[in-house]
């Protein structure tokens, strides 16, 4: 009917041989496929999927270390500080080689969590399946949907007819229920109510995560059916055109010009093999250990603190030593030798690149199916959204590419939701020289002959389709088009909607895992693990540059505020990274072998301004800072030798660093004082004079029970200034004795701050033993919060039922009856005043009571009021404070008492009445 309107029908014999020639081209040239490491091909397709149904695979073909080899975390997949594996696990200096890399995490809480999720997978499809669940355009095709499928139908003949070289175009797949749907009205434009969909970087990482991926089979044929973006959403996967469709749907929802391409790809596009992409071009920070050692971080954490042992010191031949010669070195020299290593650097990591990419080349080349294997991504065209050029990206992972990338080796086609065209260009090198202006007929040939040109109006928009049921029904009550033109019909897939739930789980299942050359990236969403991890990198070791392997976990909502974790197996360092708001300050804990290294503290959430705690086994390093005594540094050694108190053996100095003060002189401020404990002595070093070299120095010996003379006449001294008259013996005396009060609170500190250690420690081990997860008060959600109405109406509701719990107050005088429910009048009458008699009576009992308490407190206090008046003068002044609170008492009892009999007597008629009310209300007292 609509053949003398086919496009095609006015195609030159130069574009068909051309095209022809394209297509026995790229069919004589294909070879083998990407191999990646040796690996099969449903091995790669495995490798960067979801945790529920492809993570198991990943862990079958990628075996792992040993557990002394990576130290695998508990059922959880936390190693507390304090259950560290000792030195023999931690020093087993084993690298995170590719192929080697624990999967011990999977505990039995993924494994259920697995489980559940299949069966709810199988729920779902079962779900999408039922036509009582779906409307009805899913399974029906309307009068103007057969139209177009009538009218691309006779396209595609006249395009096979034309062009038998090349691959049919995917026109009118059929959708999930088996009905044929033109391919563009499967696009259903929406724009979903989140914030971070509005950029097309957002929509693609998002699609990318949410999804889980499946490679088509077989991989040089069209997919058989195009479900729609909606099944895929709720199925959570999909194969690439299943990708790019929902993406374009989500992109031209919020304003973008894109387009599904449908063509053909590289082996380690089309099975989503990151294998070979480094993970930081993928946004993912780089490593932090050393290159060759993982001291390194230790030593970027404490600074200068790697000072030498002070065994070392101790063991010098003498007192005084001559210093070595200076080395004189020129820094043009060493300026010109680390630019040398930064250039040869530069150039191993170039040579390593073109190394790697020959390599890949090599293994496209081996491929028998290159240019055959069909892939779909998504192409964004400029002109909305302020985008510039036109770029690729690529729907199963989320990257963006250049228009002429090497991954993208041909173009059949490309569709929206406005038209279908038809790529007229020859594809001999990839896409290089390919243009994408649709609206060169020359280039492209469009199928419908209404929106010919990219960019204009959406016709499948929710206004579109109001518009489109006030002109003419969607199923077309008329006998043929309403114009010559034929139109696109509305999409037949329903409008896309997410949950928040499921917006916020991102993730198939909760999981998911991709491999990348130098790392293995997970990802799981909020809540999903118990420990609270959202994300784990484990960076492959790499030989050439002598690194051995680093894993970074990523933690979020913990209660002990953990953010980081990075683990370095190879030198057994654990490095933990937390929040402000713990209850020592704790901001980094480091553990080299399971025992603690060093600990960053946010000294503003201090009293004392910690800043930094550094262990050196025998010798232990603190820092402050903005403290009002100026204290800055403090140290302690120990002697090394195991005694009852300590591991560390016997303190043998103690120092301490001060800041300047400058209303003190500066040969009178000191700069350093250190207690030698075995020695007994104190030295102390003074702040430089101005102009001056070297500071002035003194060193007191402490005095014995013998020395109690001439002790100060031990004290040796340097003075810079030898015109300054030396002090007396009276300040002499009063600086010992400060040195002496300095010396037992540098003593205290050190012990307190012993004890936090052991205390932090302790809370650590606890807190991973047991690790507890914060909902936040804004996550209605997961947060069971009820608003004040709700609670109001659920304490009433609670108040009735105790209320109707009560017992029955005629229960007692019913009991005599043979028919308790059948009572004569008399009968009646005779319960009802036997129960307002016990009432009145209980009243009075009561009153009874509270009087009596009244007139013995009473008595009392006018019995010691009488003894205190005739004992006054005689009574001591314990008596008179002890009769002086006998007082306070009694008459704070008799206040309440006579409160209490007041209320009673107000309150008893009134309860006497309101009870002889209900007896008369009572259906039992009314025969």
């Amino acid at each position: 009917m609509l053949a003398s309107e086919d496009p095609l029908i006015g195609a030159s014999s130069t574009e068909e041989g051309a095209l022809g020639a394209a297509t026995k081209s790229n069919t004589a040239s294909s070879a083998t496929l990407h191999v990646g490491e040796a690996k099969s091909e449903s091995h790669l397709s495995a490798r960067s999927t979801d945790a529920v149904d492809h993570i198991p695979d990943a862990i079958a073909e990628a075996e792992e270390p040993t557990e002394s080899e990576v130290r695998p975390s508990d059922p959880e997949g936390v190693v507390p500080p304090s259950q560290s594996a000792g030195p023999s696990r931690h020093a087993s200096n084993v690298s995170l080689s590719r192929e080697d890399v624990s999967t011990d995490w999977y505990d039995q809480h993924e494994v259920e969590f697995q489980a559940e999720q299949k069966q709810r997978r199988i729920e779902c499809l079962a779900e999408l399946m039922d036509k009582e669940k779906v409307p009805k355009s899913y399974y029906t095709t309307s009068k103007k949907e057969a139209w177009v499928l009538e009218y691309v139908n006779n396209f595609n003949r006249q395009y096979t007819q034309l062009f038998p070289g090349r691959r049919g175009l995917l026109l009118s797949p059929p959708n999930h229920f088996g009905v044929p749907k033109f391919v563009c009205t499967t696009i259903r434009p929406t724009q979903l109510p989140y914030r971070e969909l509005y950029d097309y970087r957002g929509c693609a990482r998002f699609v990318a995560e949410y999804l889980s991926y499946i490679p088509l089979e077989p991989a040089h044929e069209l997919p058989s059916t195009i479900p729609g973006p909606a099944y895929t959403l709720r199925l959570q996967q999909g194969n690439s055109f299943d990708y790019s469709i929902l993406l374009v749907s989500l992109l031209r929802g919020v304003g973008y010009d894109a387009y599904v391409v449908s063509g053909y790809a590289s082996r380690a596009m089309t099975l989503m093999d990151e294998s070979r992409v480094d993970s930081e071009t993928a946004g993912i920070p780089p490593p932090t250990g050393s290159t060759s050692d993982g001291q390194a971080i230790l030593e970027s954490i404490a600074g200068k603190n790697t000072s030498a042992s002070p065994n070392t010191a101790a063991s010098s031949p003498g007192k005084y030593k001559v210093k070595p010669p200076r080395q004189l070195q020129s820094q043009f020299e060493v300026k010109q030798d680390e630019k040398a290593k930064a250039r040869a650097q530069q150039q191993a990591k170039a040579a390593r690149k073109k190394e790697l990419a020959d390599r890949a080349l090599a293994e496209e080349d081996d491929d028998e199916l290159k240019g055959l294997r069909v892939h779909a991504w998504v192409l964004i065209l400029p002109g909305k959204r302020e985008v510039a050029e036109a770029f690729f990206i690529e729907a199963t992972t989320g990257n963006v590419y250049a228009t002429d990338n090497e991954n993208y080796l041909g173009v059949e086609s490309v569709f929206s939701s406005i038209n279908h065209w038809v790529n007229m260009q020859v594809c001999y090198e990839g896409l290089k020289g390919i243009s994408f202006d649709l609206g060169d007929n020359a280039k492209w040939e469009f199928a419908l002959l209404d929106n010919t040109q990219p960019g204009g109006s959406d016709p499948l928009d929710d206004d579109a389709e109001d518009q489109g049921g006030e002109n003419g029904s969607e199923d077309g009550d008329g006998d043929g088009p309403a114009s010559e033109i034929l139109d696109l019909p509305p999409s037949w897939v329903e409008k896309l909607v997410i949950s928040k739930e499921a917006f916020e789980s991102r993730c198939p299942s909760g999981a998911k895992m991709i491999i990348y050359r130098d790392a293995r990236h997970e990802v799981y969403a909020d809540y999903f693990r118990k420990d609270g991890m959202v994300a784990r990198t484990i960076f492959f070791a790499d030989d050439t540059r002598n690194y051995n392997g680093e894993i970074r976990e990523i933690f979020s909502n913990r209660r002990d505020k953990l953010r980081q974790r990075i683990r370095i197996p190879y030198d057994g360092i654990i490095h933990e990274f937390f929040d402000p708001g713990r209850i020592h300050g704790l901001k980094e804990h480091i553990t080299v072998d399971g025992r603690t290294k060093a600990m960053h503290f946010y000294p503003t959430a201090r009293f004392d301004g910690l800043l930094l705690r550094v262990d050196e086994t025998i010798k232990i390093i603190e820092h402050f800072t903005d403290r009002e005594d100026r204290l800055v540094y403090r140290s302690v050694t120990f002697d090394g030798e195991d005694d009852e108190e300590s591991e560390r053996g016997a303190i043998m100095k103690m120092a301490e660093k001060l800041g300047r003060n400058p209303n003190v002189p500066s040969h009178e401020d000191a700069q350093k004082r250190t207690y030698f404990l075995k020695d007994d002595k104190i030295r102390v070093v003074y702040h430089l004079d101005y102009g001056r070299i070297i500071p002035s120095t003194r060193e007191f010996k402490k005095p014995t029970a013998e020395q109690k003379t001439n002790f100060l006449e031990q004290s040796v001294a340097f003075e810079v200034n030898p015109y300054r008259k030396p002090p007396k013996k009276q300040q002499l005396y009063t600086e010992l004795l400060a040195l002496l009060n300095c010396e037992q609170g540098c003593l205290s500190a050190i012990k307190a701050s012993d004890r936090e250690v052991a205390e932090i420690l302790t809370n650590r081990a606890a807190e991973e033993a047991d690790v507890s997860l914060i909902i936040s008060v804004y996550d209605t959600m997961r947060n069971q919060t009820k608003l004040p109405s709700e609670e109001k109406k659920e304490a009433s509701k609670e108040e009735e039922e105790s209320k109707a719990a009560d017992l029955d107050y005629l229960s007692p005088f019913l009991v005599s009856y043979r028919t308790p429910t059948r009572l004569t009048r008399e009968e009646a009458i005779s319960v009802k005043e036997a129960c307002l008699k016990n009432f009145k009576e209980r009243l009075i009992e009561k009153a009874n009571i509270i009087q009596g308490r009244l007139d013995e407190v009473t008595g009392e206090y006018q019995r010691r009021q009488q003894q205190y008046s005739r004992n006054a003068d005689s009574m001591t002044p314990e008596e008179t404070e002890a009769y002086v609170r006998f007082c306070n008492d009694a008459l704070f009892k008799i206040h309440i008492l006579e409160k209490r009999l007041a209320k009673h007597k107000e309150t008893a008629p009134e309860r006497y009445i309101e009870l002889d009310t209900r007896l008369k209300a009572d259906p039992r007292l009314n025969p």
